[in-house]
This record gives structure tokens, sequence and C-alpha cells, in this order.
């Protein structure tokens, strides 16, 4: 059976919709990033987007990488064969911006996280970023769910895995370093 292979450009806020379902599949390895990597990326988009006076829609395109999935063109579902670990950095970034907002803008982001059931019609959530088994039930948790944030950080590291570990640290960096920027510039980067 023949692959085809299709490169396109998308927006973040796509990546992050109704039309992606990624998964992480076993043979990756775990979230591997550390702050370093985390600090850089946060740094880079802070830079990109300026003071924040321009809005994000003006601005010139960022490339924020490539990644790699095996997916049809007719369904959300997508393993992800290369950039699980900006995925991942890129959840626990919109999860830390998610707790910092107002009750409106909260609401908004958490549509990038995962997209919100009906209990009435029998539907679960259903979130954009599945992790390996491992550190799935641990991401959604404390990532995805709201109002878990919180409770990463107080937890004891040596009871951890140590993908468990980078994304605490990476959550509470985001936490640290973006409690610094005014509610304004957050609000602006967010969207």
């Amino acid at each position: 059976m023949p692959v085809a292979i299709h490169a396109t450009e998308e927006a973040l806020f796509r990546v992050f919709s109704n039309d992606f379902a990624f998964s992480i599949p076993p043979y990756q390895r775990p979230y591997a990033w550390t702050k370093d990597q985390a600090s850089e990326l946060l740094t880079d988009l802070l830079s990109f987007l300026g003071d924040g006076s321009e809005a994000v829609t003006d601005a010139n395109p960022y490339f924020l990488g490539s990644i790699v999935l095996i997916k049809s063109e007719d369904a959300p579902e997508a393993d992800v064969v290369d950039g699980q670990q900006r995925l991942t950095t890129l959840t626990i970034l919109l999860s830390v911006l998610r707790s910092l907002a107002n009750f409106e803008s909260a609401s908004e982001i958490t549509h990038y996280i995962y997209q919100k059931g009906k209990k009435i019609e029998g539907k679960e959530n259903r979130y954009r970023l599945k992790l390996g088994k491992r550190d799935e039930d641990f991401f959604r948790h404390y990532i995805q769910d709201e109002k878990k944030l919180d409770d990463i950080l107080q937890l004891d590291t040596s009871q951890l895995t140590d993908s468990q570990k980078n994304i605490q640290i990476n959550a509470n960096y985001f936490l640290e370093e973006l409690r610094k920027l005014s509610e304004q510039r957050r609000d602006s980067f967010a969207h």
C-alpha cells in the first residue's frame, strides 16, 4: 500500500483544535525536555511577540518546528512520530496560562487543551494530546484538567518518574516566568 506524504503549514490554534487528537505511540521515549529547552521555547515565543502591543494575528508567521504524524486525512487521530516534546511543552504552557487567566480567558484556553465532553450525550472530554501509558493519567490529571496545576507543584519528586519530574519542573518554571508578565501581556500571549 503506497504511503502519501503531505507537508502543510498550520497555525497553532488549528494544531490544538478538534482537527487533531495526538497520541504518543509506545515506541516513543517519555517526555524529556528539561527547563533549558522549556526556557528556550518560552524566550523565543516572548521575543517573537515583542511587547504585546501588536496583535498576534498581525505578526509575521513564526516557525515553531515541524511535527511528523501518522494520520489519515479524514480523522483527527494522529500518532506523533516527531514533535512530542514540543507538543507536550506547549500543552504545559497552555495549562499555566490558563491557571493565571481570568475565567473567560481560562475557558477559551481550555478549548486548546481538550474538547469538553457532554455528559447528557455521554461524551467524555477529548484531550488534544495523549501521552504514553506511563504518564498519560499523570499528565491529564495535573496538566490538562482544570485547577490541578497547583497540586503538581506540591508533589514529592522522589515519587515521580523522570518524565513526570520534567513536567513538574517545566510547569513551575512557566508559572514563575509568566507571573512576571502583566495580565495584558499574558492575555495577548495566550491569544
